[in-house]
Protein backbone atom coordinates (compact mmCIF):
# COMPACT_ATOMS: atom_id res chain seq x y z
CA UNK A 1 0.00 0.00 0.00
CA UNK A 2 3.02 1.90 0.62
CA UNK A 3 4.63 1.66 -2.43
CA UNK A 4 1.23 2.32 -4.14
CA UNK A 5 0.70 5.47 -2.54
CA UNK A 6 4.12 6.64 -3.41
CA UNK A 7 4.21 5.98 -6.84
CA UNK A 8 0.71 7.91 -7.37
CA UNK A 9 2.51 11.10 -5.21
CA UNK A 10 5.19 10.98 -7.95
CA UNK A 11 3.20 10.94 -10.77
CA UNK A 12 0.79 13.64 -9.16
CA UNK A 13 4.13 15.65 -8.70
CA UNK A 14 5.21 14.83 -12.14
CA UNK A 15 1.92 16.00 -13.80
CA UNK A 16 1.98 19.13 -12.07
CA UNK A 17 5.84 19.83 -13.44
CA UNK A 18 4.54 19.75 -16.18
CA UNK A 19 1.70 21.61 -16.50
CA UNK A 20 3.72 24.00 -15.03
CA UNK A 21 6.18 24.05 -17.37
CA UNK A 22 3.57 24.14 -20.40
CA UNK A 23 2.11 27.61 -18.35
CA UNK A 24 5.11 29.19 -18.16
CA UNK A 25 5.79 32.74 -19.64
CA UNK A 26 8.25 34.35 -20.56
CA UNK A 27 10.10 37.25 -17.41
CA UNK A 28 10.21 39.61 -20.34
CA UNK A 29 8.40 39.81 -23.71
CA UNK A 30 10.40 40.84 -26.69
CA UNK A 31 9.63 40.06 -30.13
CA UNK A 32 10.52 36.67 -30.79
CA UNK A 33 9.25 35.11 -27.90
CA UNK A 34 5.65 36.92 -28.40
CA UNK A 35 5.37 35.41 -31.77
CA UNK A 36 6.63 31.83 -29.96
CA UNK A 37 3.96 32.21 -27.37
CA UNK A 38 1.09 33.25 -29.43
CA UNK A 39 1.88 30.44 -31.68
CA UNK A 40 1.35 27.87 -29.26
CA UNK A 41 -1.44 29.51 -27.07
CA UNK A 42 -3.90 31.79 -29.14
CA UNK A 43 -7.03 30.58 -29.63
CA UNK A 44 -7.79 31.21 -33.50
CA UNK A 45 -3.92 29.10 -33.73
CA UNK A 46 -5.23 26.02 -31.84
CA UNK A 47 -8.62 25.82 -33.37
CA UNK A 48 -7.11 25.84 -36.99
CA UNK A 49 -5.00 22.84 -35.27
CA UNK A 50 -8.00 21.27 -34.79
CA UNK A 51 -9.21 21.77 -38.23
CA UNK A 52 -6.47 19.82 -39.58
CA UNK A 53 -7.53 16.85 -36.94
CA UNK A 54 -10.84 16.73 -38.14
CA UNK A 55 -9.76 16.41 -41.88
CA UNK A 56 -7.44 13.88 -41.24
CA UNK A 57 -10.99 12.46 -39.83
CA UNK A 58 -12.71 12.12 -42.86
CA UNK A 59 -9.49 11.03 -44.65
CA UNK A 60 -10.14 7.93 -42.60
CA UNK A 61 -13.50 7.63 -43.04
CA UNK A 62 -12.96 8.12 -46.80
CA UNK A 63 -10.47 5.23 -46.94
CA UNK A 64 -12.59 3.09 -44.79
CA UNK A 65 -15.24 3.27 -47.93
CA UNK A 66 -13.02 0.25 -49.41
CA UNK A 67 -13.65 -1.93 -46.56
CA UNK A 68 -16.66 -4.29 -46.25
CA UNK A 69 -19.22 -3.94 -43.54
CA UNK A 70 -19.93 -6.23 -41.63
CA UNK A 71 -23.32 -6.41 -39.48
CA UNK A 72 -24.99 -8.89 -36.94
CA UNK A 73 -28.97 -9.09 -36.23
CA UNK A 74 -30.64 -11.02 -33.71
CA UNK A 75 -34.09 -10.75 -32.96
CA UNK A 76 -36.98 -12.83 -31.04
CA UNK A 77 -40.11 -13.10 -32.38
CA UNK A 78 -44.00 -13.33 -30.24
CA UNK A 79 -46.85 -14.46 -32.54
CA UNK A 80 -50.35 -15.61 -31.95
CA UNK A 81 -53.07 -16.32 -34.53
CA UNK A 82 -56.43 -18.22 -34.71
CA UNK A 83 -55.94 -21.12 -36.76
CA UNK A 84 -59.01 -24.09 -37.59
CA UNK A 85 -58.82 -27.57 -36.09
CA UNK A 86 -59.87 -30.63 -37.31
CA UNK A 87 -63.56 -30.48 -36.00
CA UNK A 88 -63.95 -27.17 -37.74
CA UNK A 89 -63.40 -24.98 -34.79
CA UNK A 90 -61.17 -22.04 -34.57
CA UNK A 91 -58.56 -21.94 -31.53
CA UNK A 92 -55.35 -19.70 -30.27
CA UNK A 93 -52.40 -20.80 -31.69
CA UNK A 94 -48.89 -19.06 -30.49
CA UNK A 95 -45.24 -19.09 -31.16
CA UNK A 96 -41.83 -18.04 -29.84
CA UNK A 97 -39.06 -18.11 -32.40
CA UNK A 98 -35.32 -16.35 -32.83
CA UNK A 99 -33.60 -15.21 -35.69
CA UNK A 100 -29.32 -14.82 -35.71
CA UNK A 101 -27.78 -13.52 -38.82
CA UNK A 102 -24.42 -11.89 -39.55
CA UNK A 103 -23.73 -9.49 -42.86
CA UNK A 104 -21.65 -8.25 -44.91
CA UNK A 105 -21.35 -5.91 -48.05
CA UNK A 106 -18.58 -4.36 -49.72
CA UNK A 107 -18.01 -1.92 -52.90
CA UNK A 108 -16.21 -3.44 -55.90
CA UNK A 109 -16.64 -0.98 -58.05
CA UNK A 110 -18.04 2.55 -58.55
CA UNK A 111 -16.70 4.40 -61.29
CA UNK A 112 -13.52 5.26 -59.21
CA UNK A 113 -15.57 7.08 -56.69
CA UNK A 114 -14.23 6.26 -53.75
CA UNK A 115 -10.44 6.85 -55.27
CA UNK A 116 -11.34 10.27 -56.12
CA UNK A 117 -13.00 10.99 -52.78
CA UNK A 118 -9.18 9.73 -50.88
CA UNK A 119 -7.66 11.79 -53.40
CA UNK A 120 -9.90 14.60 -52.39
CA UNK A 121 -9.89 14.23 -48.70
CA UNK A 122 -5.70 13.99 -48.70
CA UNK A 123 -6.21 17.75 -50.18
CA UNK A 124 -8.29 18.76 -47.85
CA UNK A 125 -6.12 17.71 -45.29
CA UNK A 126 -3.32 20.02 -47.05
CA UNK A 127 -5.65 22.68 -47.16
CA UNK A 128 -6.32 22.70 -43.40
CA UNK A 129 -2.61 22.80 -42.69
CA UNK A 130 -2.24 25.37 -45.07
CA UNK A 131 -5.12 27.36 -43.38
CA UNK A 132 -3.53 26.64 -40.10
CA UNK A 133 -0.31 28.12 -41.38
CA UNK A 134 -1.91 31.21 -42.85
CA UNK A 135 -4.13 31.78 -39.14
CA UNK A 136 -0.08 31.45 -37.58
CA UNK A 137 0.87 34.05 -40.43
CA UNK A 138 -2.06 36.25 -39.44
CA UNK A 139 -1.16 36.33 -35.73
CA UNK A 140 2.71 36.69 -36.19
CA UNK A 141 1.68 40.24 -38.20
CA UNK A 142 -0.49 41.37 -35.54
CA UNK A 143 1.99 39.92 -33.18
CA UNK A 144 4.94 42.53 -35.12
CA UNK A 145 2.55 45.08 -35.60
CA UNK A 146 1.33 45.57 -31.79
CA UNK A 147 4.81 44.97 -30.45
CA UNK A 148 6.39 47.63 -32.97
CA UNK A 149 3.65 50.04 -31.55
CA UNK A 150 4.53 49.37 -28.25
CA UNK A 151 7.86 50.68 -29.01
CA UNK A 152 6.46 53.84 -30.83
CA UNK A 153 4.27 54.75 -28.12
CA UNK A 154 7.32 54.46 -25.80
CA UNK A 155 9.55 56.62 -27.73
CA UNK A 156 6.39 59.17 -27.72
CA UNK A 157 6.27 58.93 -24.00
CA UNK A 158 9.74 60.22 -23.63
CA UNK A 159 9.92 62.66 -26.18
CA UNK A 160 6.93 64.36 -24.26
CA UNK A 161 8.36 63.88 -20.75
CA UNK A 162 11.48 65.89 -22.02
CA UNK A 163 9.00 68.27 -23.65
CA UNK A 164 7.46 68.63 -20.45
CA UNK A 165 10.79 68.96 -18.42
CA UNK A 166 11.39 71.90 -21.24
CA UNK A 167 8.20 73.57 -20.42
CA UNK A 168 8.62 73.58 -16.58
CA UNK A 169 12.28 74.78 -17.14
CA UNK A 170 11.08 77.84 -19.82
CA UNK A 171 7.74 78.09 -16.76
CA UNK A 172 10.70 78.79 -14.34
CA UNK A 173 12.25 80.69 -16.18
CA UNK A 174 9.33 83.54 -17.65
CA UNK A 175 8.22 83.72 -13.68
CA UNK A 176 12.07 85.15 -13.35
CA UNK A 177 11.71 87.65 -16.22
CA UNK A 178 8.04 88.75 -15.11
CA UNK A 179 9.38 89.11 -11.58
CA UNK A 180 12.31 90.94 -13.11
CA UNK A 181 9.97 92.66 -15.74
CA UNK A 182 11.60 91.82 -18.66
CA UNK A 183 8.15 90.17 -20.01
CA UNK A 184 4.38 91.09 -20.01
CA UNK A 185 2.11 88.70 -17.94
CA UNK A 186 0.68 87.95 -21.57
CA UNK A 187 4.18 86.09 -22.05
CA UNK A 188 3.69 84.37 -18.95
CA UNK A 189 0.28 83.19 -19.16
CA UNK A 190 1.70 81.63 -23.06
CA UNK A 191 4.20 79.75 -21.21
CA UNK A 192 2.22 78.34 -18.71
CA UNK A 193 -0.49 77.48 -21.12
CA UNK A 194 2.08 75.61 -23.04
CA UNK A 195 3.17 73.64 -20.36
CA UNK A 196 -0.42 72.46 -19.42
CA UNK A 197 -1.19 71.46 -23.22
CA UNK A 198 2.33 68.93 -23.04
CA UNK A 199 1.04 68.06 -20.03
CA UNK A 200 -2.01 66.79 -21.43
CA UNK A 201 0.05 65.42 -24.78
CA UNK A 202 1.89 63.39 -22.46
CA UNK A 203 -0.96 61.64 -20.77
CA UNK A 204 -2.57 60.69 -23.80
CA UNK A 205 0.89 59.14 -25.22
CA UNK A 206 1.06 57.50 -22.10
CA UNK A 207 -2.52 56.17 -22.52
CA UNK A 208 -1.75 55.38 -25.98
CA UNK A 209 1.40 52.99 -24.66
CA UNK A 210 -0.86 51.46 -22.25
CA UNK A 211 -3.67 50.31 -25.09
CA UNK A 212 -0.71 49.20 -27.31
CA UNK A 213 0.38 46.73 -24.66
CA UNK A 214 -2.89 46.06 -23.65
CA UNK A 215 -3.72 44.89 -27.57
CA UNK A 216 -0.72 43.07 -27.62
CA UNK A 217 -1.47 41.32 -23.87
CA UNK A 218 -4.44 40.10 -25.57
CA UNK A 219 -3.15 39.01 -28.20
CA UNK A 220 -1.18 37.14 -26.42
CA UNK A 221 -4.07 35.79 -24.60
CA UNK A 222 -2.49 36.09 -20.63
CA UNK A 223 -4.62 36.14 -18.01
CA UNK A 224 -5.66 39.40 -16.19
CA UNK A 225 -3.22 39.40 -13.88
CA UNK A 226 -0.07 38.65 -16.22
CA UNK A 227 2.67 41.12 -16.01
CA UNK A 228 3.91 42.46 -19.88
CA UNK A 229 7.04 43.72 -18.91
CA UNK A 230 8.44 44.61 -22.02
CA UNK A 231 11.99 44.80 -24.02
CA UNK A 232 12.58 47.67 -25.56
CA UNK A 233 15.62 47.04 -28.03
CA UNK A 234 17.55 50.42 -29.78
CA UNK A 235 16.74 50.22 -33.27
CA UNK A 236 19.60 52.08 -35.20
CA UNK A 237 20.15 53.51 -38.85
CA UNK A 238 21.09 50.07 -40.43
CA UNK A 239 17.77 48.54 -38.97
CA UNK A 240 15.65 51.26 -40.98
CA UNK A 241 17.66 51.63 -43.54
CA UNK A 242 18.08 47.97 -44.96
CA UNK A 243 18.54 47.17 -48.47
CA UNK A 244 15.34 46.41 -49.97
CA UNK A 245 14.99 43.29 -52.83
CA UNK A 246 13.53 44.15 -56.05
CA UNK A 247 9.68 44.08 -55.63
CA UNK A 248 9.58 41.17 -58.48
CA UNK A 249 12.26 39.09 -56.36
CA UNK A 250 9.33 39.44 -53.34
CA UNK A 251 6.48 38.58 -55.26
CA UNK A 252 8.04 35.48 -56.51
CA UNK A 253 9.04 34.30 -53.41
CA UNK A 254 5.45 35.00 -51.78
CA UNK A 255 4.45 33.48 -55.06
CA UNK A 256 5.81 30.23 -54.10
CA UNK A 257 5.93 30.42 -50.06
CA UNK A 258 2.59 32.20 -49.08
CA UNK A 259 -0.20 29.85 -47.42
CA UNK A 260 -3.06 31.27 -49.12
CA UNK A 261 -1.71 30.83 -52.59
CA UNK A 262 -0.83 27.26 -52.39
CA UNK A 263 -4.59 27.02 -50.78
CA UNK A 264 -6.31 28.34 -53.69
CA UNK A 265 -4.38 26.31 -56.13
CA UNK A 266 -5.07 23.36 -54.05
CA UNK A 267 -9.10 24.56 -53.98
CA UNK A 268 -8.37 24.20 -57.94
CA UNK A 269 -7.60 20.50 -57.25
CA UNK A 270 -10.01 19.79 -54.75
CA UNK A 271 -12.98 21.08 -57.21
CA UNK A 272 -11.28 19.26 -60.35
CA UNK A 273 -11.81 16.09 -57.97
CA UNK A 274 -15.35 17.07 -57.36
CA UNK A 275 -16.11 17.45 -61.07
CA UNK A 276 -14.74 13.46 -61.43
CA UNK A 277 -17.03 12.19 -58.46
CA UNK A 278 -20.06 13.69 -60.09
CA UNK A 279 -19.30 12.23 -63.24
CA UNK A 280 -18.72 8.58 -61.66
CA UNK A 281 -22.33 8.77 -60.52
CA UNK A 282 -23.48 7.73 -64.72
CA UNK A 283 -21.72 4.79 -64.21
CA UNK A 284 -22.94 1.40 -62.84
CA UNK A 285 -22.21 0.23 -59.33
CA UNK A 286 -21.12 -2.99 -57.93
CA UNK A 287 -21.35 -4.57 -55.11
CA UNK A 288 -20.89 -7.89 -53.43
CA UNK A 289 -22.89 -8.82 -50.40
CA UNK A 290 -23.29 -11.92 -48.52
CA UNK A 291 -24.85 -12.89 -45.51
CA UNK A 292 -25.05 -16.20 -42.75
CA UNK A 293 -28.44 -16.84 -40.58
CA UNK A 294 -29.79 -19.24 -38.79
CA UNK A 295 -33.19 -19.66 -36.09
CA UNK A 296 -35.54 -21.49 -34.08
CA UNK A 297 -38.61 -22.44 -32.76
CA UNK A 298 -39.02 -22.32 -28.55
CA UNK A 299 -42.65 -24.37 -28.59
CA UNK A 300 -41.32 -27.24 -30.37
CA UNK A 301 -39.62 -30.62 -29.16
CA UNK A 302 -36.42 -30.47 -31.40
CA UNK A 303 -33.44 -29.90 -29.21
CA UNK A 304 -31.92 -25.86 -29.54
CA UNK A 305 -28.54 -27.02 -31.47
CA UNK A 306 -30.44 -29.12 -33.71
CA UNK A 307 -32.73 -26.05 -34.96
CA UNK A 308 -29.45 -23.94 -35.05
CA UNK A 309 -27.91 -26.42 -37.55
CA UNK A 310 -31.05 -27.51 -39.65
CA UNK A 311 -32.14 -24.05 -40.44
CA UNK A 312 -28.81 -22.99 -40.98
CA UNK A 313 -28.63 -20.27 -44.42
CA UNK A 314 -25.94 -18.99 -46.36
CA UNK A 315 -26.43 -16.32 -49.67
CA UNK A 316 -23.75 -14.23 -51.46
CA UNK A 317 -24.51 -11.85 -54.51
CA UNK A 318 -23.03 -9.41 -56.54
CA UNK A 319 -25.78 -6.39 -57.22
CA UNK A 320 -24.73 -4.02 -60.02
CA UNK A 321 -26.91 -1.14 -60.34
CA UNK A 322 -27.64 1.32 -62.88
CA UNK A 323 -28.74 4.73 -63.01
CA UNK A 324 -30.93 5.41 -65.36
CA UNK A 325 -32.86 8.59 -64.94
CA UNK A 326 -32.74 10.46 -61.68
CA UNK A 327 -34.89 13.56 -61.60
CA UNK A 328 -31.43 15.55 -63.73
CA UNK A 329 -29.61 15.03 -60.12
CA UNK A 330 -26.07 13.83 -61.52
CA UNK A 331 -26.30 16.53 -64.99
CA UNK A 332 -26.69 19.09 -62.27
CA UNK A 333 -23.91 17.93 -59.78
CA UNK A 334 -21.76 17.78 -62.76
CA UNK A 335 -22.48 21.53 -64.09
CA UNK A 336 -22.46 22.81 -60.15
CA UNK A 337 -18.69 21.10 -60.11
CA UNK A 338 -17.63 22.84 -63.37
CA UNK A 339 -19.03 26.21 -62.06
CA UNK A 340 -16.46 25.18 -58.54
CA UNK A 341 -13.84 25.12 -60.76
CA UNK A 342 -14.52 28.46 -62.16
CA UNK A 343 -14.89 30.27 -59.23
CA UNK A 344 -11.82 28.01 -57.55
CA UNK A 345 -10.01 29.84 -60.33
CA UNK A 346 -10.99 33.25 -59.82
CA UNK A 347 -10.63 32.70 -56.36
CA UNK A 348 -6.78 32.13 -57.59
CA UNK A 349 -6.50 35.12 -59.58
CA UNK A 350 -7.78 37.02 -56.77
CA UNK A 351 -5.26 35.92 -53.94
CA UNK A 352 -2.46 36.58 -56.50
CA UNK A 353 -3.50 40.27 -57.36
CA UNK A 354 -4.34 40.71 -53.46
CA UNK A 355 -0.83 39.73 -52.69
CA UNK A 356 0.77 41.65 -55.34
CA UNK A 357 -1.10 44.83 -54.09
CA UNK A 358 -0.14 44.35 -50.39
CA UNK A 359 3.91 43.97 -51.44
CA UNK A 360 3.68 46.81 -53.79
CA UNK A 361 1.92 49.09 -51.50
CA UNK A 362 4.35 47.93 -48.16
CA UNK A 363 7.86 47.63 -50.88
CA UNK A 364 6.28 51.76 -51.39
CA UNK A 365 5.63 52.57 -47.74
CA UNK A 366 9.58 51.22 -46.80
CA UNK A 367 10.54 53.11 -49.70
CA UNK A 368 8.77 56.13 -48.58
CA UNK A 369 9.35 55.96 -45.00
CA UNK A 370 13.35 55.56 -45.36
CA UNK A 371 12.84 58.80 -47.74
CA UNK A 372 11.12 60.23 -45.06
CA UNK A 373 13.57 58.98 -41.73
CA UNK A 374 16.86 60.38 -43.64
CA UNK A 375 14.99 64.03 -44.64
CA UNK A 376 13.10 64.06 -40.98
CA UNK A 377 16.96 63.27 -39.21
CA UNK A 378 18.14 66.72 -40.83
CA UNK A 379 15.24 68.51 -39.79
CA UNK A 380 15.27 67.73 -36.34
CA UNK A 381 19.00 68.01 -36.23
CA UNK A 382 18.79 71.99 -37.86
CA UNK A 383 15.08 72.38 -35.28
CA UNK A 384 17.01 71.52 -32.71
CA UNK A 385 19.73 73.74 -33.21
CA UNK A 386 17.23 76.74 -33.63
CA UNK A 387 14.87 75.96 -30.73
CA UNK A 388 18.30 75.80 -28.58
CA UNK A 389 19.41 79.20 -30.14
CA UNK A 390 16.06 80.56 -29.62
CA UNK A 391 16.21 79.08 -25.96
CA UNK A 392 19.13 80.61 -24.87
CA UNK A 393 17.91 83.91 -26.20
CA UNK A 394 14.32 84.07 -24.56
CA UNK A 395 16.63 83.33 -21.60
CA UNK A 396 18.19 85.95 -22.09
CA UNK A 397 15.40 87.92 -22.73
CA UNK A 398 15.80 88.62 -26.15
CA UNK A 399 13.25 86.65 -27.90
CA UNK A 400 9.47 86.86 -27.24
CA UNK A 401 7.41 84.13 -26.11
CA UNK A 402 5.67 83.51 -29.45
CA UNK A 403 8.87 82.70 -30.87
CA UNK A 404 10.10 80.14 -28.69
CA UNK A 405 6.66 78.58 -28.36
CA UNK A 406 7.11 78.06 -32.64
CA UNK A 407 10.54 76.87 -32.67
CA UNK A 408 9.59 74.54 -29.92
CA UNK A 409 6.70 73.58 -31.88
CA UNK A 410 8.63 72.37 -34.82
CA UNK A 411 11.45 71.14 -33.05
CA UNK A 412 8.85 68.47 -31.62
CA UNK A 413 6.66 67.86 -35.20
CA UNK A 414 10.11 66.91 -36.44
CA UNK A 415 10.87 64.45 -33.74
CA UNK A 416 7.56 62.84 -34.33
CA UNK A 417 7.67 62.87 -38.27
CA UNK A 418 11.47 60.91 -37.42
CA UNK A 419 9.86 58.43 -35.12
CA UNK A 420 6.91 57.75 -37.47
CA UNK A 421 8.99 57.53 -40.13
CA UNK A 422 11.41 54.51 -38.71
CA UNK A 423 8.98 52.52 -36.89
CA UNK A 424 6.69 52.39 -40.52
CA UNK A 425 10.35 51.85 -42.10
CA UNK A 426 10.93 48.92 -39.25
CA UNK A 427 7.40 47.68 -39.89
CA UNK A 428 7.59 47.00 -43.73
CA UNK A 429 10.71 45.73 -43.95
CA UNK A 430 10.26 43.11 -41.44
CA UNK A 431 6.46 42.32 -43.32
CA UNK A 432 8.44 42.13 -46.93
CA UNK A 433 10.87 39.70 -45.07
CA UNK A 434 7.95 37.81 -44.30
CA UNK A 435 6.77 37.55 -47.41
CA UNK A 436 9.77 35.97 -48.66
CA UNK A 437 9.17 33.27 -46.04
CA UNK A 438 12.00 34.72 -43.77
CA UNK A 439 11.29 34.37 -40.57
CA UNK A 440 10.10 37.73 -38.28
CA UNK A 441 12.49 37.96 -36.03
Amino acid sequence: MFRKKTILGLLVCIGCTLQLFAQQKPAQWDLKNSIEYALKNNIQVQKSKIGVSEAKVDLLTAKAARLPSLDGSVSQTFSNSRVAGLSGSYHNSSSVSGRYSVSSSMTLWNGGKIAKNIEQQGLQVQLQELSSSSTENDITTAITQAYLNILYANEAVKIDKQTVESSEAQLKRAKQLLDAGSTSMNDYAQVETQLSSDKYTLTAAQNTLDQAKLTLKQLLELDINDELNIVFPEINDADVLQLVAEKSQIYNAALSSRPEIKSSQMSIKIAELSLDKSRAAYYPTVSLSGSIGTGNQYNTNEKFTAQLHNSLYQSLGVTVSIPIFNNRQNKSAVEMAQYEIKNAQLDYTAAQKTLLKTIETTYQDVISSQSKYVAAKDKVKSSEISYSLINDQFNLGMKNTVELLSAKTTYLTAQMELLQAKYSAVLNLKLLNFYQNIPIQ
